[in-house]
């Protein structure tokens, strides 16, 4: 007579699954994770050699001094056909964004290619190879510093038969609205959009300029002084210091070290704009007789 399982090893067998499954899942989860990611390393890797292949097509749009940039998009790339139209992120199976860029960079006779994974907005499959190319001059990201002159890089362009396009339009946005340039005076987020038409089709590529501060306060203090111990009794620690900012805003001078006790002190001046770009200077008062 055949026995079958009773009840109790049923449950035991289940709760064994269980565990099983408990340990097993996360393990296979991982590996799928980091398979996935070699997979979009690997994308990038394939987008950055067309890129190359582009290059190759367009060398008179390349920089050629030591230091520049250009940029170019996806959609550039699979307009060219050095680029599948179909590029997906292997970890969502999403389309790439076609405004994500590739950064050509010459530097020691050498041209570098990178790919900037977080740029990009524009997920369509729209690809019309008789658009014209065009290319940004310089990042696609550019940083400027407040109360500076914002000086436009431009961009480049040709048709598909390699004639220069020179009639390239520039507007500015800022946060949507269109603006008539760039007001470094402020602390805030630009859009520059380029684009050139011809034949009946248009391209464009556009740049983000951010204005900020990285700068420090330019903090003048006097030279190292002696006195006497009446003289220090009042002596203004803060005579002959200024302080100036390149955001013209209104900058505050701390002190440290001070005090009227007759001995030598290493007096610290410290100023500080709004975005916490500090300098600190020091001298010497010494006590004589």
């Amino acid at each position: 007579m055949k026995k079958g399982f009773t009840l109790a090893e049923l449950l035991g067998v289940i709760i064994i699954l269980g565990v099983i499954a408990l340990i097993t899942l996360p393990i296979v989860n991982r590996n799928i994770r980091e398979s996935q990611e070699q997979l979009y390393a690997t994308q990038l890797e394939e987008i950055e050699l067309a890129a190359e292949k582009w290059a190759y097509k367009n060398v008179d749009l390349l920089p050629i001094n030591e230091g520049e940039t250009i940029t170019v998009t996806l959609l550039t790339l699979k307009e060219s056909g050095d680029l599948p139209l179909d590029v997906r992120d292997p970890r969502t199976e999403e389309l790439m964004p076609n405004d994500m860029v590739v950064t050509i960079e010459f530097t020691n006779n050498t041209y570098t290619f990178t790919v900037d994974a977080e740029s990009g907005s524009n997920v369509t499959d729209e690809v019309d190879e008789n658009s014209p190319i065009i290319i940004l001059n310089g990042s696609h990201i550019e940083f400027v510093e407040i109360n500076s002159t914002y000086n436009e890089q431009g961009a480049k362009a040709k048709d598909r038969n390699g004639n220069v396009l020179n009639d390239i339009n520039v507007t500015y946005q800022e946060n949507g609205t269109e603006i008539p340039h760039v007001d470094t005076s402020k602390f805030t987020t630009y859009t520059a959009i380029y684009s050139v038409t011809n034949d009946g089709y248009t391209s464009h590529i556009t740049r983000t300029i951010i204005v900020r501060d990285t700068t420090a306060p330019d903090l003048v203090i006097p030279d190292n002084i002696d006195l006497t111990a009446s003289q220090l009794i009042n002596f203004d620690v803060m005579e002959g210091v200024s302080v100036t900012d390149n955001s013209g805003e209104t900058i505050n001078v701390t002190t440290s070290g001070f005090d009227t006790t007759p001995s030598d002190k290493i007096v610290e001046y410290t100023a500080c704009d709004s975005r916490n770009n500090c300098v600190t200077k020091r001298r010497l008062i010494k006590i004589v007789e």
